[in-house]
């Protein structure tokens, strides 16, 4: 699993990062992708000024354009807010070569850490109260994923994202793995499964633990 592919997928990959994030935190996983794939892309955005909707409208409209050009499949790799965001954009706009979903740490079913800070950081960052774990939140209210294999990849000590929300009903499949949330996307072991789930469609059970 380690070394390049010797006929490297015609499939294009775009990584989404979370919140307060920003493209240059995904670089060494686009490293490890790249060499495997046709085309790895960090797809941009200022997570914390506005409603989650807007950030999956804009995703939906840039997965439509590289729908009109890319040859082969479309992947998306997200991590945290950024799984939410693919599942809007998604919804919106689904490519006709979708390919697989990987997410990384997503609060699927909200955030605890988003259920205490909301009250007095919301106000000022609107995605942080739309993450709340609590059962009427936005998030925990949004439409089933549906029509491509999905994996997740939850971090053994995540702080801010417990392991059980992590999980959605139409998972393909779900590990977890030593990290914290954010130094999960700069793991050698995480660049390798996220690989292996994205030509496969499963995860490589010798170094991850079944969720």
């Amino acid at each position: 699993m380690n070394s390049p592919s010797l006929q490297p997928s015609a499939d294009a990959v775009v990584l989404v990062h979370g919140l307060a994030g920003h493209g240059v935190v995904m670089s060494p996983l686009a490293r490890a992708l790249r060499g495997h794939f046709a085309e790895v892309s960090a797809w941009r955005y200022r997570s914390l000024w506005s409603r989650i909707e807007r950030h999956g409208h804009a995703l939906a409209e840039s997965l439509r354009r590289l729908d009109d050009r890319e040859r082969g499949r479309i992947h998306l790799v997200t991590h945290s807010l950024g799984g939410i965001i693919a599942r809007l954009a998604l919804a919106e706009y689904a490519p006709r070569r979708l390919g697989r979903i990987l997410m990384l740490a997503p609060p699927n079913r909200g955030s605890h850490l988003a259920t205490r800070a909301a009250p007095l950081l919301g106000r000022f960052f609107p995605p942080i109260a739309q993450l709340c774990d609590e059962a009427g939140s936005f998030v925990c209210q949004l439409p089933p994923l549906a029509g491509a294999d999905v994996g997740i990849i939850a971090a053994s000590h995540d702080l801010l994202v417990r392991e059980d929300s992590t999980h959605l009903a139409c998972e393909s499949d779900h590990i977890t793995l030593p990290g914290l949330h954010v130094s999960l996307l700069w793991s050698r072991a995480t660049a390798e499964q996220v690989r292996h789930f994205l030509l496969h469609g499963r995860f490589h059970r010798a170094n991850a633990a079944v969720a």
